[in-house]
């Protein structure tokens, strides 16, 4: 599955501990509602490895993963093929 980046966030420390700016532009926003499910979408707020003075710190990711349904998984073994 293709990762879809979008926004961009900034740890800032205050007296009253730790706050996590998050920005979004313009294209940010159309890039979530394109990735919304079923009127929701998941984000993955991601650290950046390399930091830059006065710039975002972290960068946000869809999370686009699906569970498989129950329904669709098929078991092979049987009783006979029991590993014990």
């Amino acid at each position: 599955m293709e990762k879809v980046f979008c926004g961009s966030a900034k740890v800032i420390p205050t007296k009253f501990g730790d706050l996590t700016k998050v920005s979004f532009s313009q294209k940010d926003i159309d890039t979530l509602q394109a990735n919304m499910n079923n009127g929701w979408i998941n984000l993955v707020i991601k650290e950046k490895r390399e930091k830059v003075e006065g710039k975002a710190t972290h960068y946000l990711e869809v999370d686009n993963w699906k569970s498989i349904p129950a329904e669709g998984l098929t078991n092979s073994k049987t009783e006979g093929d029991l590993p014990f």
